[in-house]
């Protein structure tokens, strides 16, 4: 039945949505969780952990506010492209759910940032699909995926996410390929000169070049949740993938951009390998692709009851371990 309710995309639908995020982090808010600590070197997030981390609800309020917008941003993007076909609110529950993964996941850290900036990212090469001159919005690619790895390293890797997109949408000429790098590398320019005038140059470079040197470092230990929810995440992610590549054939076009959100699934695992102690944070930047596979699989289904019942189960499994079985669990 929410299935049919959710298939539109009114106030009411997205105030129940909002309604179901405040649940899911219900808890949080009483119990606020510490941001996470910084990994050397992310000079953003390392200036916003100096500055939220001492206050806990305020981190847990503003990664709310965060993931809500996000919600939001990716349903427009996903029902603009016609990547989910019809103009539904699903997918915003579908993301805000498998957002709300972990309790430890329900606060500010460097992966919801990254998130939201890998959308902002997906927003401009999906507009400048059919636009090869479009220079612009391919700087503002490169820019912002350096901008998000100041926030979380791990991210850079996604440039190469960004080339590929030109792969894709066949349209990679010299002058994208030079302004997709000019972006890049702008914001290193600055951050070069902060540290050289600070005397911190050669420092910075070798904490660099250490971070890239060590893979598959797991410093946090995966507890049971994060196992069970993980299994029963990628149980739903394959299912969705599955049937949403042999769904209703669509315009070249929205094949394409369906194509570029499913690369990300892609950098998501390749980037894994240097996530560290953000590990358990890490699959959250592959939800914008699982919300649209899943959300199209959904609406395309004849027969809901079924597809209900498993993710009335495993809402129910996320909100009940938010709420008190993780805190049984481990304290």
């Amino acid at each position: 039945m929410f299935i049919k309710f959710f298939k539109s995309s009114f106030f009411i639908q997205y105030l129940v949505i909002g309604i179901t995020g405040l649940a899911l982090w219900g808890n949080a808010f009483l119990n606020p969780p510490g941001m996470p600590l910084p990994e050397i070197p992310v000079p953003l997030y390392s200036l916003l952990f100096s500055l939220i981390g001492p206050m806990p609800f305020l981190a847990t309020a503003l990664g709310f506010c965060i993931v809500i917008a996000e919600t939001y941003w990716l349903t427009r993007i996903l029902s603009y492209h016609e990547l989910v076909l019809k103009n539904s609110s699903l997918s915003a529950l579908v993301f805000l759910v498998m957002m709300s993964f972990l309790p430890g996941q329900l606060t500010l850290n460097p992966i919801n940032i990254a998130l939201g900036f890998m959308i902002l990212i997906l927003y401009h090469l999906l507009i400048s699909y059919n636009r090869p001159e479009h220079l612009d919005r391919i700087f503002a690619a490169g820019f912002f995926t350096a901008i998000a790895s100041m926030f979380y390293l791990p991210f850079i890797l996604w440039f190469i996410f960004v080339i590929i997109s030109f792969l894709v949408f066949r349209a990679g000429n010299w002058r994208a390929w030079m302004a997709a790098i000019t972006g890049l590398i702008t914001p290193f320019i600055y951050l070069a000169v902060w540290f050289f005038w600070h005397d911190e140059f050669i420092v910075r470079l070798l904490e660099y070049k250490t971070f890239f040197s060590h893979i598959l470092v797991f410093p946090n230990p995966f507890h049971n949740d994060f196992w069970i929810l993980s299994g029963f995440t990628l149980l739903l992610a394959l299912w969705g993938i599955m049937q949403f590549r042999s769904g209703p054939q669509r315009t070249v076009e929205v094949r394409v951009k369906a194509n570029i959100l499913l690369w990300t699934l892609l950098f998501t695992v390749l980037s894994f390998v240097y996530s560290r102690s953000m590990a358990i944070f890490h699959p959250a930047l592959a939800m914008p692709a699982l919300s649209m596979v899943i959300t199209g699989t959904l609406i395309g289904l004849k027969k809901t009851r079924v597809a209900e019942i498993i993710l009335l189960v495993y809402f129910l499994i996320v909100l009940l371990n938010n709420l008190f079985i993780h805190n049984l669990w481990y304290h």
